[in-house]
């Protein structure tokens, strides 16, 4: 069986067998009458026990700190600790343990801050070989591009709503609109600066200037300084309008110039940061070109999703266009009618009249008859 014995008792065996040395002395030398030897001798006992006593004390009240702390640790909890200004090795080993607890309560907050969802927080390894140190910036890193992955799916996701409701919400306005395009145009162009939260819009309307080329006119606008807004309307590669329905791509410019357009608001007039031109095109023809100016840049799913409704406005433009025409067709059919209603009424009067005077003429034709008859037969009496 090995026996184990405690630190005090570990300390104090070498100074209590100096002791028993000294007492067998002291016993051997008690008979003898030797006094200098027996005094000698009852003070190594003393001695002894005394340095004993203050080794333990030296050892064990040091010892103890350090034994408290390592049972808070042990706990889970992390106390504050100081070491003293020992020199020697117990004192190393202080300095070492307020080391460590110093670096487990930097790890502790770097550890809470980053369950709140700040990641901003600095820590650094110990050394190259913490383990520990490593593993949570690692983890922080994971955290970081797992937090970025969710909320970029969370805006991708926004985005996506957004394009739906504004695309549902032009729909019925589309379904709703009558063959009015400056009307339409109008009311296109208020909502769609509204939804996109931009500064000026305008839309321009593909017409035929009939033997002359297309034009692109300017059917609704919405903030527009109509004083300084003065080109109602573009050629195909004229401007950057009549460019982007020449090209038939949209066109986003960010770097303006200055005498381009300006943005007027309570704090005066400036120039937009970014301009978006949209061709709106059906079956690969132009009928149009959405302009949209903002003071600030304009995401991509908001350049997206006015390309998506330049689609659908394409098919609305088309059935307008071709109400218009149906329409317009249908008036000069009616007038037409009308005019050769008013030219047959006109020229069964003339027949009537023709007939009236056949008639006349025909009366008279016998009355003449019956004259020259009635001469003849005179002249014959």
């Amino acid at each position: 069986m090995k026996l184990r014995f405690s630190f005090t008792v570990k300390i104090i065996i070498p100074n209590l067998v100096i002791a028993a040395l000294f007492l067998w002395i002291f016993l051997t030398e008690l008979g003898s009458g030797n006094t200098p030897v027996i005094a000698l001798s009852a003070a190594g006992i003393a001695a002894s026990i005394l340095v004993g006593v203050i080794h333990i004390v030296w050892f064990k009240r040091p010892l103890d700190r350090v034994r408290k702390l390592v049972i808070q640790l042990t706990r889970g909890n992390l106390p504050s600790f100081r070491a003293s200004k020992a020199s020697d090795e117990i004192g190393d080993l202080e300095k070492n343990l307020e080391k460590y607890v110093e670096n487990l309560q930097d790890l502790t907050r770097f550890t809470r801050a980053m369950a709140s969802g700040d990641f901003t927080g600095k820590f650094e390894k110990q050394s190259r070989e913490d383990e520990l140190g490593e593993a949570l910036l690692s983890l922080r890193e994971n955290l970081m591009d797992s937090l970025k992955e969710t909320e970029s799916r969370r805006r991708e996701e926004e985005n996506r709503t957004w394009t739906a409701n504004g695309l549902a919400k032009f729909s019925k306005l589309f379904r709703e609109a009558e063959d009015d395009l400056r009307e339409l145009s109008g009311e296109l162009m208020k909502e769609l600066v509204a939804y996109t939260e931009a500064d000026v819009g305008a839309l321009f309307i593909t017409t035929e200037s009939g033997d002359g080329p297309p034009l692109l006119e300017v059917t609704g606008s919405y903030a527009f300084d109509r004083g300084k807004f003065i080109r109602r309307s573009f050629e195909f590669g004229e401007g950057l309008v009549g460019r982007a329905a020449l090209e038939k791509e949209p066109i986003y410019v960010t770097d303006l110039p200055k005498e381009y357009i300006k943005i007027r608001s309570g704090l005066g007039e400036d120039v937009p940061s970014s301009l978006l031109l949209v061709p709106v095109m059906l079956d690969n023809n132009v009928l149009g070109v959405i302009e949209l100016a903002s003071l600030g840049e304009m995401p991509a799913h908001q350049i997206e999703f006015i390309r998506q409704l330049g689609d659908a406005l394409a098919t609305t433009l088309s059935k307008v266009k071709a109400n218009l025409q149906s329409r317009e067709l249908f008036e000069q059919m009616k007038k037409q009618a009308e005019e050769l209603a008013s030219q047959e009424q006109v020229f069964m009067q003339n027949l009537e009249k023709l007939e009236q005077a056949k008639q006349d003429a025909a009366r008279r034709e016998e009355k003449l008859q019956e004259e020259i008859e009635r001469l003849r037969r005179s002249s014959t009496s």
